[in-house]
Order: C-alpha cells, then structure tokens, then sequence
C-alpha cells in the first residue's frame, strides 16, 4: 500500500494493491485498479468507518466448501482481517454494508468466464451467509476498473478501464498475487468465524 495526497480532495490517498487490506475512520481516499481479483469495501456509515480488501476469492465452488479449500480459507481470512479491523475502531459488523467490484475475466490467463460467474456467486453467497448487504455490485465483464472509496460516507466512484493491455502494472502484480496464493496454499491454516 502506498500513501499519496488526492489532488482534488487534498485527503490522504492511500493505494491498495494484490493482497492489502485497510480500514480507516479518518476523512481519506481508498484507491486501486482490480480485473479478476475482487475488491470490497466495507463501512459503517453511523460510525464513519470503512476499510477495502483487495483479495481472491475462488472459483468453482460453494460455500459449502468454505472450509475445505485453502483458497476459500485465504479470502475468508482476508474479509475477516477487514471487518476485524473496522470493529477495532468502533465499527459495528450488524452496520455493515458492503460495495463490491472486479471478478473479470480478462486478466484470467485460461480466459474461461465460468470462472469469473463462480467467483460472483461466491461472494454473493459469503455475504448473504455473513447478514452484510451487498449495496451495490460491479461484477464480470472484460474490463479492469479503477476504485475510489470514500470509507466515512461509504461513496464509490468507479471507472471502467477499457485499455486492458498485458503489461499493465496492476494486471502483473495481480497475476503474481494470484499465483502466490495458488502456489501457497498449505501456508494459511484453519478459518474460524465469530458471530
């Protein structure tokens, strides 16, 4: 994660990359640029609170195997780590509302879009399971997207990137995170999830 100044708010900008996650309650900017990765925010608009996780989620497969596959343990253990971090700073998890992007298939080096469909329906059944709203989704498709994310008002503005070119700096390190995570999956131990 790197920390910026956003030029039109004069707020701190903090950039999130592969694998980073943050929560915040002061007044700043949360951005980055997603394809197949999944970024999420979360907030707490009563409390001014947010945080985005910029994570993985896996494919071809339910929640019912949420426990089995490491993959699922390692997006899991992400959400957790950002919703953790939200009630470390007062947020309420029953207040949580959540705004979720990316899952293309562009940058998906196979190019098969079931992958992409599973990855939605995974989430969509995570936060179903969790009783936190999804407001508002942007999910599939070809094309990366730019994320700004306000975490105090809960605001998102969201740019499609049409230029989806393989030597984009994000599309790397999101294809390094992705095979980091593939490559290292004995390395995430057990899930457990508090009520």
């Amino acid at each position: 994660m790197i920390k910026s100044r956003d030029r039109r708010t004069g707020c701190a900008l903090y950039i999130l990359y592969s694998g980073d996650y943050f929560a915040t309650n002061e007044e700043c900017v949360l951005g980055t640029v997603t394809g197949s990765c999944v970024v999420v925010c979360l907030y707490d608009t009563l409390r001014g609170i947010g945080g985005m996780g910029y994570l993985i989620i896996p494919g071809a497969m339910g929640t019912e195997g949420i426990y089995r596959d490491r993959i699922a343990v390692h997006g899991v253990t992400q959400m957790e780590h950002i919703i953790g971090e939200i009630v470390k700073l007062g947020g309420d998890r029953n207040f949580l509302k959540a705004k979720i992007f990316g899952a293309s298939y562009n940058s998906d080096p196979s190019g098969v879009k079931e992958l992409s469909f599973e990855v939605i329906r995974f989430i969509h059944e995570y936060f179903s399971g969790e009783r936190i709203p999804v407001v508002s989704d942007d999910l599939g498709g070809n094309f990366r997207r730019k994320i700004y994310f306000y975490p105090s008002s809960g605001r998102v503005f969201r740019k499609l990137l049409v230029n989806n070119e393989e030597h984009s700096e994000f599309i790397r390190m999101e294809r390094e995170y992705i095979e980091d995570v593939f490559n290292s999956r004995d390395r995430y131990g057990k899930v457990i999830l508090f009520e």
